[in-house]
């Protein structure tokens, strides 16, 4: 795992360029590359500047780290698309099969996210790329400390009253993040402080950070402008 300090618009630009470097790394030995993007407001920067970057985005398919489906559903998808996916489709770059929201709505919760795992493994049986942002309880995706972050499960998970609103929610599993590979986490702002001395505590464990499961993943780096730790 790398650390990355500078300025917020300077990590932006870092983060975006190595994106497209891994993903066209990927494309040098695989069919295409699987990303996965969060919701949130730390994320948008990166992604302004990734869609202007030089990536056989044909060959890249965008899936959900996690997503709202209470009120407001699909909540991260749609910021998603009217910052970055949009874009791509409008300029011809990106299928728009290769986009994947979560848009099972209407099925019972179990069959919902049984359905986003099939849309997966018809591609990958995991996430390429994972780009998380970690919030000021250090939770990344829809996974909170000493809650859903214990979930088992290998895929998906459903995320019952959840410390940030909108309450229910979908997320990416902590085995299912763990097993991208190469992940990139953000620490952005004075607010994520508390988070990131959580994530260099080494005395706590996933579960009281999850933002700490990047360090499962062997090519990881972590973007702060968090200074004098």
């Amino acid at each position: 795992m790398k650390i990355i300090n500078g300025k917020r618009k300077e990590l932006e630009i870092k983060a975006a360029q190595l994106i497209a470097k891994k993903i066209n790394s990927l494309l040098k030995i695989q069919e295409r590359v699987v990303l996965a993007i969060p919701g949130g407001r730390s994320i948008i920067g990166v992604l302004n500047i990734l869609k202007n970057e030089n990536i056989k985005w044909d060959k890249v398919h965008i899936f959900m780290i996690d997503d709202t489906i209470g009120n407001d559903p699909g909540k991260n998808f749609k910021q998603a698309y009217d910052i970055f996916l949009e874009y791509l489709t409008k300029q011809k770059l990106l299928l728009s099969n290769n986009m994947h929201p979560y848009i099972y709505f209407n099925l019972p919760m179990n069959k919902g996210l049984e359905a986003y795992k099939n849309e997966l493994k018809l591609i990958s049986d995991c996430y390429d790329i994972i780009l998380l942002s970690s919030g000021e309880d250090g939770h990344v995706g829809s996974l909170f400390p000493n809650s859903s972050v214990k979930d088992p499960s290998e895929f998906f998970v459903n995320v019952k009253e959840s410390p940030k609103l909108p309450s229910d929610r979908i997320s990416a599993s902590r085995r299912l993040l763990q097993k991208s590979k190469c992940g990139l986490l953000l620490f952005f702002g004075e607010e994520k402080r508390e988070a990131y001395e959580n994530f260099m505590n080494n005395k706590l464990i996933i579960a009281d950070c999850p933002a700490k499961l990047i360090n499962s993943i062997e090519d990881s780096y972590v973007f702060t402008d968090v200074k004098n730790l």
